[in-house]
């Protein structure tokens, strides 16, 4: 590791002005991204995989100079499938892009003071998704570090919350979307619980951590003081649960899974077509006129069994029926511009390709190449414009000159 070791490390610390070498970093960060909400915001992410790395993206996106603290081997992530570079994968520059990165091995007590002295001189936010209890037992956590830095916040992100039996277990996302109901709720009835394709609990609970520090940086403009955000894993999968208990409360029933559609409602679901899927939603009454007389089928409008959404409804399985035999004859394409000119929610269904290649996400500007790889920018604008890549996920260790003392 590069200008970094116990000793030279602690001789260094001794006589640093750290307080100095830091506001001058700090004036060159926030005069590159001026313009941006979070300009001036300082945060120190120890944080591995997706959801803490993805979390802390989304204030870099917005401003904020991370400086990501990786282990000697790297996040777990540059590791992952699909290889990026030498020391990355496709998955690490997804969720590290407008990062600086500084490798430490926490086992050394002497980088552990080193990143103890530079969260409290010069750090506005920290984050932390080490497994549960670590933080505290290397001295890195919110009791060690807010008595000397009130100004901190300071973030915690778990897997299943900071209270309770399994509170010191570590999890990931597909174990969350287990645990927590979502599995068995997604998928086709007749088959095994299927998870969601996307990592939808790690994503989510990224955002739920922007917005707990996002809430405490605006009260501490009238506090002065920082405090302790905890956030995790299972408590966005819950949140994300809401109808599902609110059916289980109200009717005693356990929601099953219903593939694309939605139990009791009809139509509302993938058809196939010639060539193609597609989805549509045609709730109410006005939709369901305009379906049927887009797919050339009128006399639904006079049958008691279709004649409104609650009839619908308890007779989805022969709606759905018809519906689908009656898309059959033509293209999803053609089907998707004769049912919007009729006024039917639809959507053709897209493969990653499709999408990648569409007219409206290429209007948008959302997507962006740095070098070779794709990128999704940030899923907001600020007066119109989008914020964008100020630099490319970080190699481990490349900003260690930068910070570290060197011999």
């Amino acid at each position: 590791m590069s200008g970094l070791d116990g000793y030279a490390l602690s001789r260094a610390i001794n006589g640093l002005n750290s307080t100095k070498l830091f506001a001058l970093h700090r004036l060159r960060e926030k005069s590159m991204s001026s313009s941006l909400p979070l300009a001036g915001i300082r945060i120190v992410e120890i944080g591995q995989n997706v959801a803490a790395p993805f979390g802390a993206m989304v204030l870099a996106d917005l401003g904020a100079s991370v400086v990501k603290i990786e282990p000697p081997g790297g996040d777990d992530a540059r590791h992952y499938s699909a290889k990026a570079g030498r020391d990355s994968s496709i998955v690490f520059e997804a969720f590290n892009r407008n990062k600086e990165s500084v490798c430490l091995d926490l086992a050394d007590e002497a980088q552990r003071q080193w990143l103890r002295e530079f969260i409290r001189d010069s750090a506005d936010v920290c984050i932390q998704s080490l497994r549960p209890g670590k933080a505290d037992r290397l001295e890195l956590g919110a009791d060690a570090l807010l008595p000397t830095a009130p100004q901190l916040i300071y973030c915690n992100l778990g897997a299943y919350g900071a209270h309770g039996p399994l509170s010191e277990l570590p999890g990931y996302d597909p174990m969350i979307q287990a645990f927590s109901g979502i599995m068995s709720v997604t998928g086709e009835a007749d088959r095994t619980p299927a998870r969601v394709g996307v990592p939808l609990i790690d994503l989510g609970t990224g955002l739920w951590l922007c917005i707990g520090i996002l809430a405490a940086i605006n009260r501490r403009h009238s506090t002065g003081r920082g405090g302790v955000v905890d956030v995790s894993l299972l408590e966005t999968a819950l949140n994300w649960m809401t109808i599902h208990f609110g059916v289980h409360a109200a009717t005693g029933a356990t929601p099953k899974r219903a593939g694309s559609g939605i139990r009791g409602v009809a139509p509302n679901r993938a058809y196939d077509t010639a060539d193609g899927q597609i989805m549509i939603t045609a709730l109410n009454d006005r939709l369901f006129s305009a379906l049927a007389q887009a797919l050339e089928h009128p006399e639904w409008l006079q049958d008691p069994e279709l004649a409104s959404s609650r009839e619908r409804g308890k007779n989805r399985h022969r709606v759905n029926e018809l519906v689908q035999a009656a898309l059959m004859h033509r293209s999803r394409d053609e089907w998707v511009r004769r049912l919007r000119d009729a006024g039917v929610p639809c959507s053709p269904i897209h493969d990653t390709a499709e999408v990648a290649a569409n007219a409206q996400v290429s209007a948008l500007g959302i997507l962006e190449t740095i070098g070779e790889l794709p990128a999704v920018l940030a899923a907001l604008r600020f007066e119109h414009k989008r914020p964008g890549i100020r630099a490319a996920a970080p190699s481990l260790g490349e900003h260690n000159a930068k910070y570290l003392p060197q011999d």
